[in-house]
């Protein structure tokens, strides 16, 4: 009989641990959405009057955004031209393709695309960053 309470003790840990870990995904997605949301706001107001310094942990930093180009696949194309589902796209799926003959190493970099985001960068402030922003006060 003690065995039987151990396991259903046990068990009623690990569901509140499960619980825990549930509700803790849920709220790490709504701050990643809120964070989101406040760097598009940034970006857009540095886009419109220039660079800004903010102050984190009561140093000056210079915010500006910055464009960065990734390299992207496009598997869904490929999908659609080779019919085959896109979870058998991953490495070795497109390197049994090429080995099959479905598709050439050349026609595959047709897949290939450059992707551009504006990013919000963040770098320490330096004498002339101030005064140039604040216009030397």
């Amino acid at each position: 009989m003690d065995i039987n309470v151990q396991t259903h003790l046990k068990q009623s840990e690990i569901n509140g641990l499960y619980q825990e870990i549930e509700d803790l995904k849920t709220q790490r997605a709504r701050l990643k959405e809120t964070i989101d949301t406040k760097t598009e706001k940034i970006i857009k107001h540095i886009l419109k009057h220039g660079n800004v310094i903010a102050y984190k942990e009561d140093v000056p930093h210079v915010l500006t955004v910055k464009l960065a180009r990734t390299t992207k696949f496009d598997k869904s194309a490929l999908s659609n031209d080779l019919d085959v589902p896109q979870k058998e796209l991953d490495l070795v799926g497109v390197a049994e393709l090429v080995e099959g003959n479905r598709i050439t190493s050349q026609k595959l970099s047709d897949y290939y695309y450059e992707d551009e985001a504006q990013k919000l960068n963040a770098r320490k402030a330096k004498k002339s960053d101030i005064e140039l922003i604040f216009g030397g006060r």
